[in-house]
């Protein structure tokens, strides 16, 4: 039995820090585990586990932060600031409790088993019970589909796609930060009738959390062994990924065309209309081309999943005799201007091309001059920027009721809105889009553009 440990001693777990500061700060996580019946099980038992069992504690836990990780990559993750190593101890105690093994009187134990069995601490009903649930319940991935900052949030199963129903959690703590469209691993726990997270959460950014996904799914559809160790195999694929984030440098963003799979470009070519009469007739005789001069016209492609998509966009200019063309990556507008050119002739002349990359306009402030070099011509007003973007965004998200969509399992958001789940995925993901929407706009001072749009193409509400 090794010496009761003092807030000012080592912490066991090997990080380095005191104990008051590391696995015994329990800081604002604790006060709020105060007010519920089971508050204090979690410490109870840590207290315990480390006052008998200091070594084989310190010996789990540096196991399930740092296996598999180089030393560049431990030390990038003991360098964190004091806030998220304190996170990451969260999650690592948690785990320890609730999956994991210690080497104990000469044993190899699962910890919950001993903490609960004969010897273990005095745990009230509550506490006792809250931890047979812990040790009960998988850590599994769960899409964010909605936030009520403070008080709750609406999960769906990740990798059941449409199979659960979505599951509403009441969390004040972690909902403040959290937001529609990012992916988080947790415990999900039922409490007096309704749920709450058991503590631990390894949340993922949109950039990563597809790909965790994508690395559960290759397991499940290659694992061959005993069913009751793949719950073990996908916490670990979930907690070393959630690591890796503060080990790693994280991938930049690309924004992709779903059919064709080429970057995403701003590309219009501006022309000066001579002969209106005969540019309409020239328009109208084409059997792939829609539209009139009011509304626009657009160039379809027949594409092999049965959908039609516009490669071209012309549009009538602010003056009576300007039209520009729209195309949303570079191929289409190699193709598109000779295709034009031929078909109109004489009927017009070109003027210029602009080119934008979506993904710097919305990083740039408006007059900044970051934000005229990536418009290629003079700075844009905030007015002038948001109309830019508002125009992109209807020539991009045009046939998106209809793409197939990654995070619906390749399914398109009208198939998916068949379901519970679906639906609430579709939602999630319409809301996801409005926040970024609106943190761009702030950033840039202009006006936000609004996704509405999309929720009537859907025929669904908010």
């Amino acid at each position: 039995m090794g010496e009761k440990i003092g807030r000012n001693d080592p912490c066991p777990c090997g990080s380095g820090r005191k104990f008051k500061q590391c696995c015994g700060n329990t800081g604002v996580a604790a006060a709020e585990q105060q007010r519920k019946d089971h508050a204090g099980a979690v410490d109870r038992a840590l207290d315990w586990l480390a006052n008998k069992h200091r070594k084989a504690v310190s010996v789990a836990i540096d196991a399930m932060l740092c296996d598999n990780l180089s030393e560049e990559e431990q030390e990038a993750l003991r360098a964190q600031d004091q806030e998220t190593w304190h996170s990451i101890q969260i999650n690592a105690t948690e785990w320890l409790i609730a999956e994991g093994h210690i080497h104990a009187q000469g044993e190899h134990k699962r910890v919950a088993e001993y903490l609960l069995g004969r010897g273990g601490p005095l745990f009230t009903v509550e506490q006792r019970s809250w931890l047979e649930q812990l040790a009960e319940r998988p850590l599994r991935l769960y899409d964010v589909t909605d936030v009520v900052a403070g008080r709750q949030m609406t999960l769906c199963d990740s990798l059941d796609g449409d199979a659960s129903s979505p599951i509403v959690v009441q969390e004040r703590l972690g909902s403040q930060a959290a937001r529609p469209g990012i992916q988080v691993g947790a415990r999900i726990m039922e409490v007096d009738g309704h749920y709450e997270l058991s503590g631990a959460a390894y949340p993922f950014s949109p950039l990563v959390g597809p790909g965790v996904l994508a690395s559960l799914r290759e397991r499940v559809n290659r694992y061959a062994g005993p069913r009751q160790e793949l719950p073990g195999l996908l916490s670990f694929i979930i907690r070393r990924a959630w690591l890796a984030q503060f080990c790693a440098t994280m991938p930049l963003p690309s924004l992709m065309d779903a059919y064709s799979n080429q970057p995403i470009l701003l590309i219009t070519d501006h022309y000066r209309v001579q002969d209106w009469a005969a540019l309409t007739q020239a328009l109208s005789a084409q059997g792939d081309i829609e539209g009139n001069r009011e509304s626009g016209w657009s160039r379809l492609i027949d594409c092999e999943d049965g959908q039609s998509r516009p490669v071209a966009t012309v549009n009538a200019g602010t003056s009576a005799n300007k039209i520009s063309l729209f195309y949303k990556t570079q191929a289409y507008a190699d193709q598109g201007r000779p295709w034009f050119d031929s078909l109109a002739g004489p009927a017009v002349q070109f003027v210029s091309r602009e080119l934008s990359d979506p993904a710097a306009l919305m990083r740039r402030k408006p007059g900044s001059q970051e934000a005229r070099r990536t418009s290629g011509g003079p700075d844009l007003s905030p007015e002038a920027l948001a109309d830019l973007i508002e125009g992109a965004l209807l020539h991009s998200y045009a046939n998106w009721a209809d793409e197939p969509i990654p995070a619906l399992d390749g399914k398109t958001p009208r198939q998916a809105i068949a379901s519970p789940a679906g639906l609430e995925r579709v939602r999630g993901l319409l809301r996801m889009y409005q926040v970024d929407e609106e943190q761009a706009a702030l950033q840039q001072g202009r006006r936000v553009i609004s996704f509405e749009f999309l929720w009537r193409t859907l025929g669904i509400a908010p």
